[in-house]
Order: structure tokens, then sequence, then C-alpha cells
């Protein structure tokens, strides 16, 4: 699987954000989508298809802890791969997680996201 190949799906209520990252990742030769709402993830995924789903923590209406629960309950969703972003915790907050879950601090260097998303879905593969 190569970045042209692979499918990015980025959700974040903060358009400037969701943007950058979105054209960073598509210079970096990734498909990407991006939504500004957490409310339709389930069927933009259904209908896209994503390799690994970028997810702000802080949303309106359904943060990204509900819409990553809600991936990992649909049968056909549940193993797309998950790094969530967020603006709330720094840099060394972030690699203190221990939940399991990739957690990356906004901003994020996008040569930096770029590696990250290729160690998850190179894991993803093995």
């Amino acid at each position: 699987m190569t970045e042209r190949n692979m499918k990015i799906l980025i959700v974040d209520d903060e358009e400037t954000i969701g943007r950058a990252l979105k054209t960073g990742l598509e210079m970096n030769g990734f498909t990407v989508r991006y939504e500004s709402c957490s409310t339709g993830v389930i069927a933009v995924c259904l209908e896209f298809h994503p390799d690994l789903v970028l997810l702000d923590i802080g949303m309106p209406v359904k943060d990204g802890g509900l819409v990553a629960s809600e991936l990992r309950n649909h049968q056909a969703l549940r193993n797309t791969p998950v790094i969530f972003l967020s603006s709330l915790v720094n840099k060394e907050e972030a690699q203190q997680n221990t939940s399991g879950d990739i957690l990356l601090s906004k901003p994020i260097p996008i040569a930096e996201l770029v590696l990250k998303i290729r160690a998850v879905l190179h894991n993803k593969a093995v």
C-alpha cells in the first residue's frame, strides 16, 4: 500500500486546521476528505472507506471520544485506525497518554503527522 492509495478522513470543527491538514497530507500523496461536523462520520466512512481517521477530540454535538466509540462499535468500521488530535493537551501530555489510543497535540507539523500515519498504517497492514 502506497500513500497514493491511502485514504485519510479528517474530522475537525476548526476549519482552518482541518483544511491545512488536508492540504499538507495531500501534498504528501494521501487521498484526503475533510469534514467539519462530527455527526455524520459513520455515513462518511461507509461512503469514503478511509484507511485512517484523524479525529479532533473537542467538538460540539459529538466529541471525538464518542465518534471513536461509534466507529469501534460498527461492524464494518471497527478496525479503522483512529488518531486523536487535540489542542487541549501539549506535546508532553500527549506523549504520556496511557489509554492505548494515539493522541497528538495540535498544531502538529505535517512531517510529524505523516510519519505517525505511516507507522499506524504499516502496523495495520502487518
